[in-house]
């Protein structure tokens, strides 16, 4: 039983590995590949710089918040808890890859340093994760 678990948060670390890294080396290309045509005028970017700004911070706590719940939640169900820290794992991912698509957003709309911003906190998120991973194998315990 204690190896399936651990197969299973194997498999979702490719999972979490993979939504980081797709993201980080195919969005700067596209962006580079597309170069965003400011659509938008110039008084309206610096409003949506902030705005997804705010968000992607938000985006950060929040997956925060989710992970600390997910994993209570599993260490309270004990063995049977196994699929919410595959979910924890799989849910934070996708809320760090988002960060990257707030980058690319930003890039399309012309504003590229910014989405460069971005990429680098989705790369900071999946850090904070790698760091924080021996809390997932303690609640498969």
């Amino acid at each position: 039983m204690e190896s399936d678990g651990r197969r299973a948060l194997g498999t979702a670390r490719l999972i979490a590995a993979l939504l980081y890294a797709v993201p980080l080396v195919v969005f700067p290309m596209v962006g580079k590949a597309i170069q965003g045509s400011a659509g938008v005028d110039a008084d309206t970017l610096p409003v949506l710089v902030v705005a997804l700004g705010l968000v992607g911070i938000a985006d950060y706590g929040v997956s925060l918040f989710l992970e600390g719940k997910l994993l209570k939640q599993a260490r309270l169900a004990g063995p049977s808890g196994r699929p919410s820290v595959v979910t924890a794992v799989t849910l934070v991912s996708a809320f760090g890859a988002s960060l990257a698509v707030y980058g690319l957003v930003l890039t399309f709309l012309g504003a590229p340093s910014y989405g460069g911003m971005c990429y680098v906190l989705c790369a900071v998120h999946g850090l904070h994760l790698l760091i924080r991973w021996p809390r997932y194998e303690r609640a498969l315990v």
